[in-house]
């Protein structure tokens, strides 16, 4: 028996109001895409002129040794679901990273809960802001947890998230030592006002906190990006949906109203 025309316009309804849901859920990530966009703008500017002091400084030093040790892992994943298969790719990707003897640090509740479900060990673990503001912060904890843990797992710390741009695929980068910035070659030393150590030790910290910070919000801005367009998928899904909903209602009215036509018409008889 065919729907009613009464319950097919229930489904439109239905169908509607799933569909101011995902036009917010849309918007609401563009925005958190451009504000973690022009943040880490300025992260990039600030994690350079630290890394730049940092080499300069180290260039004038003893020469430094590069730590040994499968070290840590770093993963920035994603917080929340409505963003395709996102989340998936970032598990496989730190499967496929991880080396014997390192260590497993995650941000991001929904990336920590499929990487545990995993069976792999998560040493800490916080979860991704839900707006790009409160990185910083979160980044502060998140380093001084990386400088706690690298007494335990000894070697470089590196990062794992996706890349805003394209298909979202996994990037790895290294956190610490921090990479060297091309052109720092000058063996002068620079004109100092702490003694060399504690500016090394001082810059060794703010490159690490500069550098997390970068990363994490490069990994909101491909989270809200990937939602984005899943949500765009949902929209055009629902359109077409919505469309053939439609022409079962008018099929279903057709066939009430010749319905009632031919009741009618057997009355007057």
């Amino acid at each position: 028996m065919s729907e009613r025309p009464e319950e097919i316009q229930h489904r439109l309804r239905s169908l509607d109001e799933i569909g101011n849901v995902v036009g917010a859920l849309r918007a609401i990530a563009s925005s958190h895409a451009g504000s973690a966009e022009t943040a880490m703008q300025a992260i990039t500017a600030y994690a350079g002129t630290v890394t730049q002091a940092l080499a300069v400084s180290i260039a004038a030093a003893a020469p430094y040794s590069e730590p040994e040790g499968p070290g840590l892992l770093l993963v920035v994943g994603a917080a929340q679901g409505f963003c395709g298969a996102y989340p998936e790719h970032i598990v496989e990707a730190t499967q496929a990273t991880l080396e014997p003897g390192m260590g497993l640090v995650v941000v991001g509740a929904r990336t920590a809960d499929m990487l545990s479900a995993t069976g792999l060990s998560v040493l800490w673990s916080d979860d991704l802001p839900g707006h790009p503001a409160a990185i910083p912060a979160l980044a502060s904890r998140t380093t001084d947890v990386l400088v706690e843990q690298s007494t335990h797992y000894s070697g470089p710390i590196r990062a794992l998230t996706g890349s805003p741009h394209g298909g979202h695929a996994a990037i790895v980068s290294r956190l610490f030592p921090p990479e060297p910035p091309e052109g720092v070659t000058s063996q002068i030393a620079p004109l100092m006002t702490l003694p060399a150590a504690d500016l090394l030790t001082g810059l060794l910290q703010e490159a690490l906190f500069a550098n997390v910070a970068h990363v994490m919000m490069q990994g909101a801005e491909t989270e809200a990006r990937a939602r984005v367009e899943a949500m765009a998928r949902a929209q055009n899904n629902l359109r077409s949906r919505r469309t053939d909903v439609e022409q079962a209602y008018q099929q279903a009215r057709q066939e009430q109203m010749t319905t009632e036509v031919i009741e009618l018409s057997a009355g007057r008889r």
